[in-house]
């Protein structure tokens, strides 16, 4: 675009092909076949001097993202009809740089679950074998970036729903620092865990899409204040020699696929080769999972979660956890609330120590739709997204950047995901990290 090799109606044009082609993996809700042509057109007639960085880019918007005069369903049957008079914060500024919304990717009912399933549309299938999930709750983002159906979607991540997804289809997820990206309107669920970021090919792609969406608004309580440095000349820098990393596969404590753990361990033998000094090391975390799921099942309740309408979209795996689950005391909460401090300060210190950790991004590779893993490396576990996903919600706890780097595939074709996790604020640090490791 920026060399006037292409024209955005040209992009637009092949990106709407290419939802065609693949529409039997369900990556969208919704197609926006006409609007999307008539913007590129408008981009088209702009002078080049007067667009954004992003100008004539079709960009894919996860389904929990609101969108001006687009239907925004949060994956729900109640909102199957509902369109927004206004763009998120997200949207706005990505439309601001000259993106153009081709499409709302699927997602499941107001991302409560891990795979990307609804009642609204059928399963959203992995692009390397459609009979296993693509994961969630960003998975129709993921898969239309694997497959070339937009260079660029936006995804929320409360729990990994950003790198979870970007690790089964094999992309580039990025999860920012807490307040870094704007989230407007604010949730009143999970408020102290979501992030906005991007699924891309690539992280100078990432990195483009960070230079659009960081920035300080005070209509969210988490905004971070103060401009940030450039994340694209992030990358230009020479990569930090000496750079401290802690590899780990388990944490520990959880159980990983044997490919999971050589990918891993793959990944810090090439970070070692790079000249950084890699040590097998990770923090002492008491059972974080329960933690987790013992601050965010109260807090999904007092958003309405609850409702019986709610109730009869949602899928046996989450009722288990929102409906059955025994209400928690105050004391009880609040000792929660204590856990989850020291968890923070406890990362906090290990980062004085390490630049960055790398570890699993999922416990396995992605499985059949429907049908969590009961064994994962040999031995009997619950199937239950906890015990397959246990790494990233830690992150969403804490406030920390982390990217989902693609480390190989499994035996069965399957991608591998790595995670790099850096401390809170050094965005820049893990996109540095995640470009080599990409670009090796």
């Amino acid at each position: 675009m920026a060399a006037g090799e292409t024209t955005s109606v040209e992009l637009v044009e092949a990106s709407l092909r290419r939802i065609a082609q693949t529409r039997d993996l369900n990556a969208f809700l919704t197609v926006c076949t006409d609007r999307a042509l008539e913007e590129a057109r408008a981009v088209d007639a702009t002078p080049p001097e007067r667009r954004g960085v992003l100008a004539g880019i079709p960009l894919g918007v996860k389904d929990l993202h609101e969108t001006a005069g687009v239907r925004t369903t949060y994956g729900s049957l109640r909102y199957a009809e509902n369109v927004p008079i206004q763009d998120c914060s997200v949207v706005e500024r990505l439309r601001g740089a000259g993106a153009v919304v081709v499409g709302k990717t699927n997602t499941p009912a107001f991302g409560l679950i891990s795979e990307t399933k609804n009642r609204l549309a059928p399963p959203c299938a992995n692009p390397h074998d459609p009979t296993r999930t693509s994961g969630g709750s960003s998975g129709g983002s993921a898969v239309a970036v694997a497959v070339g159906a937009v260079p660029l979607a936006t995804g929320s991540d409360a729990a990994g729903s950003i790198n979870v997804p970007a690790s089964f289809c094999g992309v580039v997820g990025f999860k920012p620092s807490l307040g870094l990206v704007a989230n407007v309107p604010p949730s009143t669920s999970l408020l102290p865990f979501i992030s906005s970021g991007p699924l891309t090919r690539t992280v100078e792609d990432a990195a483009l899409c960070l230079d659009v969406l960081a920035g300080y608004d005070p209509r969210d309580p988490m905004s971070r204040v103060g401009a940030p440095a450039s994340f694209v000349g992030a990358l230009a820098c020479p990569f930090p020699p000496g750079l401290r990393v802690a590899a780990t596969t388990d944490l520990g404590q959880f159980t990983v696929d044997s490919e999971v753990a050589a990918a891993t361990m793959g990944v810090a033998e090439r970070l070692a080769g790079f000249g950084c000094r890699v040590d097998e090391a990770f923090p002492r975390l008491i059972d974080p999972m329960d933690l987790y799921v013992g601050l965010y099942v109260p807090d999904a309740r007092q958003d309405g979660f609850d409702a019986s309408a709610v109730w009869q979209e949602l899928y046996p795996e989450s009722l288990a956890e929102l409906r059955d689950r025994p209400l928690a005391s105050a004391e009880e909460y609040a000792a929660l609330m204590n856990r989850w401090w020291v968890l923070r300060s406890t990362m906090r210190e290990f980062f004085t120590r390490y630049d960055v950790m790398v570890l699993p991004t999922t416990a396995t590779p992605a499985f059949p739709h429907g049908i969590m893993p009961s064994v994962i490396g040999g031995r009997d576990v619950d199937p239950v997204w906890t015990t397959w996903m246990p790494f990233t919600p830690i992150f969403n706890m804490t406030g920390q950047p982390c990217a989902n780097v693609p480390a190989g595939v499994s035996a069965d074709g399957l991608p591998l995901g790595v995670l790099v996790v850096g401390a809170v604020g050094a965005d820049d640090l893990v996109l540095r990290v995640a470009r080599e490791l990409v670009g090796a």
